[in-house]
């Protein structure tokens, strides 16, 4: 039996995030699609695993969270030194 095929807005509704999560994790390879025609599809068991994953995506980093995570670290080091 054929497994069911579903469009990205499909998928969406399915894994509860938005459609362009979908599409970024297709673009990144994370999350396997075909193209039929103009047209981006996805099998269930292929959305299933990567739900099962954490739904893994590309999504940049704060950089500002991470600098003042080094700067509160450089200030307890320099509070602490004689």
């Amino acid at each position: 039996m054929a497994n069911k095929l579903l469009s990205p807005a499909q998928a969406a509704e399915i894994a509860g995030c938005h459609n362009d999560t979908i599409r970024r994790a297709i673009q990144f390879e994370l999350l396997k699609a075909q193209k039929i025609g103009h047209m981006w599809v996805l099998d269930i068991e292929d959305l299933q695993a990567w739900i099962a994953a954490g739904m893994p995506n590309h999504r940049r980093k704060s950089t500002r969270k991470v600098k003042i995570e080094e700067q509160s670290l450089s200030d307890k080091e320099s509070s602490e030194e004689p």
